[in-house]
């Protein structure tokens, strides 16, 4: 005899109950994660540790991972952080107000009486200010731009060909590259959000621009597809990078240059944190030679704001080599402290993000650096060369070109004048 079972009211209930609890804990499960993953693209948290991809098109750089945060209370808050694998923990000491911090004395550096025909190893590093590529379709920069580069016969090479000879003969250039490399339409909601196509790129290594900061507030204008782009771009170049999340070591004549940037709007604890938090890091892993890139100030202000002189002091104290600047859009002074350098503005150089700026005053600043036996000598050697945004003074044709003769004498007077400022 086969018997059938027979389902009841009460099973049915249960049953059903138990598909909605199940349909219902999937669907938070799925919410949280989803926003999680959002949340971590557009708003990363304070104090996020994420995994660095290595930049393996780059010439010999190795990415390191450091803790990054959300700077509020300018123009745009929206940082980006890589999503990865979790990388391993680092303890850093927590800083407070009233930390003890070094006096700023001089360093204590050995004193090398080297032989004759010792081999002392010199890098010459050239820095310049705010590269956009492109810039905001709806200005007239970033059409000006694209007709000048049509007119050149598409030739990338076109924009930076005047000053390109520095950068060849340099060990190191760096610029700050400030827009994005991407076809994403998608943006910001922002005054300016500046991009150019991923071939942009070219205009940088056909004039041997060799690494680039993208710390700054335009790199990553249109979210996180246009920040992968950019890095994309770089990579398919050879050029390096760093800033935000990426600190980069680059081997230069058998010296490790290590570099990083952020975003830096206030003198703040957490300011203070990222920053000794890049430093150790570069030093835990060999760096030779240090430099800091920040974007901070205030826009067409040629006097620093005094954040900037306590953050640039504040890194040199904890070891930084060499300090550089940009954001403001024009010239700021240069301070010689516990014998390094800060040069809190590089200004514009070749800026797609206006095509008739009222001041085309820049420069481009030199420095080398003397090793002996792999340790850096305290010896100061810097070079500023005077230089226009624009080969013409009618319109921005963003193609930096040398002063020469009164205009060198004037842009190179300015620069004096406003580092008297800083003594």
């Amino acid at each position: 005899m086969r018997f059938k079972k027979v389902k009841t009211q009460s099973s049915g209930l249960r049953s059903n109950w138990l598909r909605m609890a199940l349909a219902f804990t999937v669907g938070i499960i799925v919410a949280m994660v989803s926003f999680a993953v959002y949340h971590e693209m557009i708003y990363p948290g304070e104090g996020t540790l994420s995994k660095i991809h290595i930049q393996a098109e780059s010439p010999t750089p190795v990415a390191l991972p450091v803790f990054y945060y959300e700077d509020t209370g300018h123009e745009d808050t929206h940082n980006y952080v890589h999503n990865g694998d979790e990388a391993p923990h680092i303890s850093y000491e927590t800083y407070e107000p009233g930390h003890a911090e070094p006096e700023p004395d001089e360093r204590d550096y050995p004193t090398y009486e080297p032989e004759p025909d010792c081999n002392i190893i010199t890098i010459t590093i050239s820095a310049a200010g705010d590269t956009t590529l492109g810039g905001d379709h709806r200005w007239q920069g970033y059409h000006a731009f694209m007709r000048e580069f049509e007119n050149s016969g598409r030739d990338h090479s076109h924009f930076l060909r005047n000053i390109a000879h520095i950068f060849y003969e340099s060990c190191l250039s760096i610029v700050n590259l400030e827009g994005a490399l991407t076809y994403e339409t998608q943006h910001l909601d922002k005054q300016f959000a500046f991009r150019g196509p991923p071939h942009f790129a070219q205009i940088l290594s056909s004039s041997h621009v060799d690494v680039v900061t993208v710390a700054n507030n335009h790199t990553i204008d249109f979210l996180r597809q246009g920040y992968l782009d950019t890095v994309d771009a770089l990579r398919a170049e050879g050029i390096a990078y760093f800033g935000n999340e990426f600190i980069t070591i680059m081997e230069v004549n058998g010296i490790n240059v290590g570099m990083f940037g952020f975003r830096i709007w206030a003198d703040i604890p957490d300011n203070r944190n990222i920053i000794r938090n890049a430093i150790t890091y570069l030093q835990g892993r060999g760096a030779q030679l240090i430099i800091a890139y920040y974007h901070w100030g205030v826009e067409r202000e040629n006097r620093p704001e005094q954040y900037q002189i306590d953050i640039g002091r504040f890194s040199i104290r904890y070891g930084v080599d060499l300090v550089l600047g940009a954001h403001p859009h024009v010239v700021q002074g240069i301070e010689e402290y516990m014998g390094r350098f800060i040069v809190y503005s590089l200004a514009n150089f070749s800026f797609g993000g206006n095509a008739n700026p009222p001041d085309q005053d820049s420069f481009i600043f030199q420095q080398t650096f003397s090793f002996y036996n792999g340790v850096l000598l305290p010896d100061i050697d810097k070079y500023i060369i005077p230089i226009f945004v624009s080969s013409v003074r009618h319109r921005n044709d963003f193609r930096p070109t040398i002063a020469e003769g009164a205009d060198a004498e004037r842009i190179l007077g300015r620069i004096e004048r406003y580092s008297s400022w800083l003594r």
